[in-house]
């Protein structure tokens, strides 16, 4: 047996560093005033980043008094510190840091290919400095893009701009957006943005970039010269091939685009000019459009989700392109809003239709759901459903993995059926017999339940379509339930237990919502 005594180790560890006997390398770190000289050893360096092993081994570090002397001007003293008291004893704490140093941090860590730093320092600031960051947003965007390395931010930056792009590009700042970034953010598929309003922002940046047309007066395009229009096309080059051009409509293309032909290839521009007078699309060379905008009002999911479980309904992959038809996620329960009752979820859902359900779960953040095709009041015949299951001449067939469940119920019943006469008309309607709470099944192959894990990563989004489809929904007046264990929710609280879908969505059984939301969706 092992025994691990880290903290014993990391404590020793950071007395050898406070104590600056027997030290073999000096760092100077800083420029001008801001300096500070360390002293640590070789070979805990070495050990510990790969950037300074790859430095010893190709001699950019020299030796003076037999002691080597590395001198780092780009990184501050007080980030330095962050990062060799990380190296010698495995801790950080980053609380008492200002965010600006964090972010220094980050770069100094790729610098020095400590990878577990850059990670760390990813992540510590996505999750608890949200508000810092949306307000140094372009500073933040231009570091992630700069390094390879800040893949965390990076799609934090994309989740920022796509939640609401227009917001984006009014910003200030975005006109003087580097190129590369700008020209990755117009090859993007899932740029929920009207490709007009696109057009509008290029030809704004364009002109910024050029210092000879900053003064013009884009109102008046008479006033232009041939030079003007060559500087702006020469500016705008990259990114005519990511314009969906046939995507935008005749009466834009007229007003905001024919101003400007002359910053277009000429083939290009009669192609363009064709499809419009003619419908005539070119046969290679387009662009496909982009997805489809939609709108979804939530504290769970984001639109990249709405267009997920879209492709799910339609039964497609997760990651293909939403049409450019309108599609309405239309927020009609919110449990942290309305309350947790059961009979608050079903009155705000009558009525209402096809539903998505979304949930959070509290313990992990984990973001699960489901899919009903139906409204949650539907109600199927009771017959088959109640008072046929007692009917031993009754054959209800591909309904026993639903009735088996329920055996016990019907059982504690029996003899009941042999009033049925008394009660004859009721089997089809909502009156409850006694205090009897009446099954009932809806039979649908549409419905399925998901995971999306935290959100983040669509590798982890998991699908559990219906394989029963007679017992895909049960109607109950006390819970949300699909499959009759599958995923059946009771308030804040809900289960899974696989029975009638593909697989189950959760490794656990239980959990205790945070909170969850109930959309109608539809199809304009």
């Amino acid at each position: 047996m092992s025994f691990e005594f880290f903290p014993e180790l990391s404590q020793n560890l950071s007395q050898l560093l406070d104590d600056t006997y027997d030290y073999d390398i000096i760092i100077n770190v800083g420029e001008n005033s801001n300096t500070k000289e360390f002293h640590a050893h070789f070979n805990v360096l070495r050990a510990r980043s790969p950037y300074f092993k790859r430095a010893f081994s190709q001699n950019w570090i020299k030796k003076e008094n037999g002691v080597y002397v590395f001198t780092k001007p780009n990184i501050s003293p007080i980030v330095f510190e962050i990062i060799i008291g990380y190296m010698y004893t495995g801790i950080i704490d980053l609380r008492k840091h200002v965010v600006s140093d964090i972010l220094e941090l980050l770069i100094a860590s790729d610098e020095l290919l400590i990878e577990e730093l850059v990670t760390f320092a990813q992540n510590y600031l996505i999750e608890n400095q949200n508000e810092w960051l949306q307000n140094n947003f372009f500073k933040v965007l231009n570091t992630a893009y700069i390094f390879e390395s800040c893949k965390q931010l990076q799609d934090y930056c994309l989740e920022s701009i796509f939640e609401d792009p227009e917001l984006f590009f009014d910003s200030p700042e975005f006109l003087s957006l580097e190129k590369n970034i700008l020209l990755g953010l117009f090859k993007r598929d899932d740029l929920l943005i009207d490709e007009i309003v696109l057009w509008n922002y290029l030809i704004r940046w364009g002109i910024a970039q050029t210092s000879e047309l900053r003064g013009k007066n884009i109102t008046d395009l008479n006033k232009w010269n041939e030079e003007n229009f060559l500087n702006l096309k020469n500016a705008l080059n990259p990114f005519i091939l990511h314009i969906r051009f046939f995507d935008i409509s005749s009466k834009d293309f007229h007003s905001k685009i024919w101003p400007y032909k002359e910053v277009l290839p000429e083939m290009l521009f009669e192609e363009i000019v064709s499809f419009h007078l003619a419908n005539i699309k070119p046969e290679k060379n387009i662009v496909p459009p982009r997805h489809g905008r939609i709108y979804v009002d939530s504290m769970i999911i984001k639109p990249i989700h709405a267009a997920v479980f879209i492709n799910w309904i339609q039964k497609k992959e997760a990651n293909e392109r939403i049409p450019k038809d309108k599609y309405n996620f239309n927020l009609i329960y919110r449990g942290s809003r309305d309350g947790f009752d059961i009979n608050t979820m079903r009155n705000k859902c009558n009525g209402q239709g096809a539903t998505i359900l979304v949930i959070k779960i509290k313990e992990n953040g984990t973001v699960i759901g489901g899919y009903n095709p139906f409204n949650w009041n539907y109600r199927p015949y009771y017959y088959d459903t109640y008072y046929g299951s007692y009917e031993d001449s009754y054959d209800y067939g591909s309904y026993e993995g639903c009735y088996d469940s329920y055996k016990g119920f019907y059982d504690s019943y029996e003899g009941r059926y042999n009033s049925y006469d008394s009660y004859e008309g009721r089997y089809n309607s909502d009156r409850p017999y006694g205090n009897i709470n009446y099954l009932a099944w809806v039979n649908t192959t549409e419905s399925f339940i998901f995971s999306l894990d935290d959100g983040k990563d669509l590798k982890k989004f998991k699908i559990s379509r219906v394989i029963n489809n007679n017992c895909a929904i049960y109607v109950s007046n006390n819970t949300l339930n699909f499959g009759n264990s599958d995923l059946v929710i009771n308030g804040n609280s809900g289960t899974c237990n696989r029975s009638n879908y593909e697989s189950s969505i959760l490794d656990t059984n239980n959990f205790s919502i945070e909170d969850m939301e109930i959309f109608e969706y539809n199809k304009s």
